[in-house]
């Protein structure tokens, strides 16, 4: 039952408050629906956090779905008072020069087969992530998930979701905090809270929002593209299921950042911005604050900008750059000029409610901003040739694949072949412009990674190749659905210029159905021949993290040794622990608290990088004495077989140098030790207790 019903769970907790809150503001537009359902349900669970931040209120489901009915009355009060004293947005005829008409049944065919299209795409990027977790409750094993699990775990038991209570370095006494954004930890632990807890939560919301919000948010930017084009509502939701289909199969961004490190935030922030792009270039409505209004639109696009920034605040140069390089190329064209005109007002108030809805998330990101900035880049320099190709013809590369050896070659030559129909048609220059910017970015960064645009475009994102590529692969979509579309289009329509033949005559005649049926043949080998097979390589990539682990950071000893920890220690006692072992889980699992979150110790609290290095000195140092006493310690996590990591320039005050970390100095070689005896031991991992009164006596 958990396989049909846990997704089921989540995806109510991704659609519930953002349908309600844009059917409260009367927008109807499936586009919008599309693309900003799961941005704003996120937003709204952004101010039931801030909300829970008042005294008496936790963080919940009763707290979320009361913020969610309070804020769509709100909205929908106003559109209700302000009814029937807008003016009617004006409607655009298609235009038939660009492509065939489609009417009557036909049109109705081309609608649900988009659909079908949508919804197959939707089920290929599920599937995979199913395929690759083997269980919804599988543990994950990346670095980056160990802090992601704590959050989650946290607001959970805590009901603390305020920004200024995230991340608790001490998750006993909930200080100090350093800031993490909160946006992706907030759906999860709700989705654990009908599920089974904050593991299937968090896996849960992780395969929803890079799988089925990617492939629907990649469908509106497609159909944002063709409704600006005025290509008729047939063809436009066409483009938008061929861009589905197609984002159902690419590695980047989902797979591999969560792959590469279990770059959760990045990945979930990366995949929604497709979507929240599609609509900051499609704004509109008509006048006044009726229903559907530009205002009313404005909010409710300021509220899931809100909530993408919130999930991760690099984003804003994920949209902001593509957007501006979008508009200024657009604006380059009469047309373009025309809408923006039209839009900017619009834009500016859905930038003032997004500031307003995130403006503790600013704050917080902000204090982060240098930190983030002063990070080396995690690649070589490269050579151009290799950087251009391995890029244009999507190859894997990272982790799974070092050596180049397979690529998404199907989706890059479609995406070219877009870029092509864009120079002949000389209309969408702004898809293209937005892809060519990022490609360039990314040949920038690999070719010279320490300095350059590239660089410099690349801070926000810690400098990192992989987060910084993945923005191509963003706009692989919609410039596939321009190849497929009309070149289907066009090679139907030179096939009906002879004007003898009756099959040339059929051809002009029945251009747009017989279109229709060439781009279905043509898509559908696209799914045998490309997106099937990508489902099944993403797979085995995803089960190489979950299913069947390529490495262990915790397994069947950690939730025995874990579930020790939780029967024997005593109320206020602290597990001494290092974060890149399973001991966390110890935690998010059974709420032991663990003196150590983050795998290198906080430099907000400098004891757990102090422990971490000194530990092990109990017996001879009264300064480490003293801190295991004033912590309470009651026991020791030990595994001897923890995973290698990249330490880099990553430890606070620089406390530990070496380029790759285990198992923490101070945790090694306890045997022995005055005070500290084996309580309990599991393959590689070993408990022990600490007796306290031994400390206590030692001298100063």
């Amino acid at each position: 039952m958990s396989l049909l019903l846990y997704p089921l769970a989540g995806l109510a907790v991704l659609a519930l408050p953002g349908l309600l809150v844009q059917f409260a503001a009367g927008i109807r537009d499936k586009l919008w629906l599309a693309a900003l359902t799961a941005p704003v349900s996120v937003g709204v669970y952004g101010l039931a956090g801030l909300a829970s931040g008042i005294p008496g209120l936790s963080f919940g489901i009763p707290l979320a779905l009361a913020v969610t009915l309070l804020l769509s009355a709100i909205v929908f009060g106003i559109a209700w008072f302000r009814r029937g004293r807008g003016e009617p947005a004006p409607v655009e005829q298609p235009d038939t020069s660009l492509l065939p008409a489609l009417t009557g049944r036909w049109l109705l065919a081309a609608k649900i087969g988009a659909a079908v299209l949508v919804l197959g795409g939707i089920a290929l990027a599920l599937q995979q992530w199913h395929g690759g977790l083997g269980s919804w409750d599988t543990y994950p094993q990346e670095h980056d998930t160990i802090i992601h699990m704590v959050l989650v775990a946290y607001i959970s038991d805590t009901g603390r979701a305020a920004p200024w209570d995230l991340l608790p370095i001490d998750v006993l006494t909930g200080q100090p905090v350093s800031f993490y954004p909160s946006g992706l930890p907030l759906p999860a632990a709700l989705s654990g809270e009908l599920t089974g807890g904050p593991i299937t939560g968090f896996n849960v919301m992780n395969a929803l929002i890079t799988g089925p919000v990617f492939v629907l948010g990649s469908a509106a930017l497609a159909a944002a593209v063709f409704r600006r084009l005025r290509a008729g509502s047939g063809w436009t939701a066409l483009a938008g299921g061929a861009a589905a289909l197609v984002a159902a199969g690419l590695y980047r961004p989902g797979v591999q950042l969560l792959h590469d490190g279990g770059i959760a935030p990045n990945a979930a922030a990366m995949s929604m911005a497709p979507g929240v792009i599609a609509a900051l270039i499609s704004v509109g409505g008509h006048r006044g604050w009726g229903p559907g209004s530009r205002w009313l639109r404005a909010v409710v696009l300021g509220i899931g900008v809100a909530g993408v920034f919130s999930v991760h605040p690099s984003v804003a140069a994920t949209v902001g750059l593509s957007v501006v390089v979008f508009w200024i190329v657009e604006a380059c064209t009469k047309r373009g000029r025309q809408i923006l005109r039209g839009q900017w007002p619009v834009l500016l108030a859905a930038g003032v409610v997004a500031a307003l809805a995130s403006a503790t998330t600013l704050l917080g990101s902000a204090s982060q901003a240098t930190r983030t900035g002063t990070w080396s880049p995690d690649i070589p320099p490269g050579r151009f040739g290799d950087a251009l190709s391995t890029n244009l013809k999507l190859t894997y590369g990272g982790y799974f694949d070092p050596h180049g050896i397979f690529s998404q070659l199907s989706a890059g030559v479609l995406a070219l072949a877009g870029v092509l129909v864009v120079l002949v048609l000389r209309r969408a220059w702004g898809v293209a412009a937005m892809w060519l910017f990022w490609l360039a970015i990314v040949v920038d960064f690999k070719v010279h990674p320490w300095s350059g645009i590239g660089s410099m475009v690349g801070s926000p994102f810690y400098k990192s190749y992989v987060r910084i590529q993945s923005h191509i692969s963003l706009f692989i979509p919609v410039l596939a659905a321009i190849a497929v579309v009309f070149v289907t289009a066009g090679i139907i329509r030179l096939a009906g210029k002879p004007k003898n033949a009756a099959v040339f005559g059929c051809a002009r005649r029945f251009a747009g159905p017989i279109s229709v049926a060439l781009l279905a043949a043509v898509l559908a080998g696209y799914v045998f021949y490309a997106a099937v097979p990508y489902e099944h390589r993403n797979a085995e990539v995803i089960a190489s993290r979950y299913a069947k682990p390529e490495f262990t950071r915790v397994n069947d000893d950690d939730k025995r040794a874990a579930k020790f920890v939780e029967e024997h220690i005593k109320p206020g006692e602290r597990l001494m622990n290092s974060a890149n072992d399973g001991s966390t889980y110890a935690y998010v699992e059974d709420r032991v608290p663990v003196v150590n979150v983050v795998t290198l110790g906080s430099a907000l609290e400098p004891v757990t990088y102090e422990l971490l290095r000194s530990f092990r000195d109990y017996p001879t140092d009264p300064n480490i004495r003293k801190t295991v006493l004033s912590l309470n310690i009651g026991y020791v996590y030990v595994d001897s077989k923890a995973p290698t990591m990249g330490a880099g320039p990553g430890s606070p005050n620089s406390w530990y140098t070496a380029p790759t970390f285990e198992l923490a100095p101070g945790l090694q070689n306890l045997d022995g030790l005055p005070g500290l005896s084996v309580a309990f031991q599991s393959g590689t991992v070993t408990v022990y207790k600490l007796d306290r009164s031994v400390l206590a006596a030692m001298p100063n």
